[in-house]
C-alpha cells in the first residue's frame, strides 16, 4: 500500500520559493526585484521618459484655472479625448494601469512612479501572478501523484 501524497499550503509555498517568489505581498522583500519578475511575467515596462516608442501615457496636467487632472492614454500626438482619457480623480488610475500591463508587450509612461497608483497596480498585478503560478504548481504536482486533501 503505497502512502498518498497530498497537496499542501506548505508545499505550494515551498514551489514559489524555488521560482523566487513570495506570498509575502509585493515589495515586502525586495521591490526592485519584484518589479522584475512582474515585468518579466507580464512583459512590460514602465518609464517616466517621455520619448517616441511609449505605448501608454500616463500624467497630470493642470486646468487653466488650476484644477489638477489627470490623462490616462494611448495617443501620442497629443490627441486626447476628453470623454475616455480626461480623469478629474485618480482613484481609478491603478484599474487602468492594470489593464494597459495585462494586454502585455507595452512600454508605459508615468510622470511619477511613486505614486500610489502605481504601488496599487503592482501589487494587484503580483496577487495575479502569484495565484496564476500556484494554479500552474497545482497541476505540477497533481501530474507528480499529488492529490488534494478532502
Amino acid at each position: 500500500m503505497s502512502k498518498k501524497k497530498y497537496i499542501t499550503d506548505e508545499l505550494i509555498e515551498e514551489r514559489l520559493n524555488e521560482q523566487g517568489l513570495s506570498l509575502n505581498g509585493y515589495a515586502a522583500e525586495d521591490e526592485d526585484e519584484d518589479y522584475k519578475k512582474l515585468c518579466e511575467h507580464y512583459d512590460f515596462e514602465l518609464t517616466d521618459q517621455w520619448h517616441g516608442t511609449t505605448d501608454y501615457f500616463l500624467y497630470s496636467e493642470t486646468t487653466a484655472d488650476g484644477y489638477e487632472i489627470w490623462v490616462a492614454t494611448d495617443n501620442d500626438k497629443g490627441n486626447v479625448n476628453v470623454n475616455e482619457d480626461i480623469h478629474y480623480y485618480d482613484n481609478d488610475l491603478s484599474e487602468v494601469l492594470t489593464e494597459w500591463i495585462r494586454y502585455g508587450g507595452a512600454t508605459i509612461y508615468v510622470d511619477d512612479m511613486e505614486t500610489y497608483y502605481v504601488t496599487e497596480s503592482m501589487e494587484t498585478l503580483w496577487e495575479n501572478m502569484i495565484d496564476s503560478i500556484k494554479d500552474e504548481i497545482i497541476i505540477e504536482l497533481e501530474n507528480e501523484g499529488y492529490e488534494h486533501e478532502d
